[in-house]
């Protein structure tokens, strides 16, 4: 197995560490000798010795003198970022982030609408945004808020969760809400800030959220990382008959 280059061994740590939580290694088990992972990863020992090191500082592999190299007795269940299909679980994910200000600029064109996204708002404000859980970086947010909205409460919107404070403006009626998933690889400027190899599956999310008067008020693209986020739907909601 040939793994690209760059920071090799965390792609190898995200291999092993999938491995783990997919129950694919047991807790307990020994893996291969250093060797043996790099000959199966074609790579120098001394990454698998780096990759070995991150897993274990992260408590899912343990190394035993004279032994060797296994997986922990004790592995806690992956702490999963939800995307939300529904409005109200939407307001409740974003409760737990916290958010990092990168950049912010008034001077910008008003984004491109496609069909049916509603209208654009004579100007607005652009911020890219980081957003941590458990102080881990897991999306990156690039927002063009209406700038009437925005002038508002400039301090809140810099500093807390825009759709949150959106859905709290008692004279704002938001009409629709869309977003739309798709699965793209990380460039190297996403991949810096979220902590992942360039080219690593990433979820892109475009939000466009709407006013009374078809006012596109809101215009998001976020950027997940493909390991800390999944998608959660019950497809046989709303269903009638009974389920087997």
């Amino acid at each position: 197995m040939t793994i690209p280059q760059g920071r090799l061994y965390t792609t190898i740590a995200s291999l092993i560490r999938r491995r783990i939580y997919n129950g694919l290694l047991s807790p307990g088990e020994r893996l291969p000798s250093h060797q043996a992972l790099a000959k199966k990863y074609q790579v120098a020992v001394v990454t698998i010795r780096q990759a070995i090191q991150v897993l274990e500082n992260e408590g899912l592999l343990r190394r035993q003198q004279g032994s060797g190299t296994f997986v922990a007795d004790t592995v806690t269940p992956k702490r999963w970022i939800t995307l939300e299909t529904g409005w109200d679980d939407l307001l409740k994910m974003v409760e737990t982030s916290k958010v990092r200000m990168i950049r912010v600029d008034d001077e910008v064109q008003s984004p491109t609408l496609n069909e049916g996204e509603g209208t654009p708002a004579p100007a607005y404000r652009f911020m890219r945004r980081i957003h941590l859980t458990n102080d881990i970086p897991y999306a990156v947010l690039e927002i063009f808020i209406d700038r009437r909205l925005y002038q508002r409460a400039p301090a809140r919107f810099d500093s807390e969760m825009i759709i949150r404070l959106l859905d709290g403006m008692e004279d704002i009626e938001l009409s629709s809400a869309r977003q739309c998933l798709t699965i793209e690889a990380a460039d190297f400027e996403i991949s810096d800030m979220l902590n992942l190899e360039p080219g690593a599956p990433v979820g892109q999310v475009r939000r466009v959220i709407c006013d009374q008067d078809g006012t596109a008020v809101y215009i998001g693209l976020a950027t997940y990382r493909g390991d800390m986020v999944r998608l959660e739907r019950d497809l046989m909601a709303g269903r009638t008959g009974e389920a087997c």
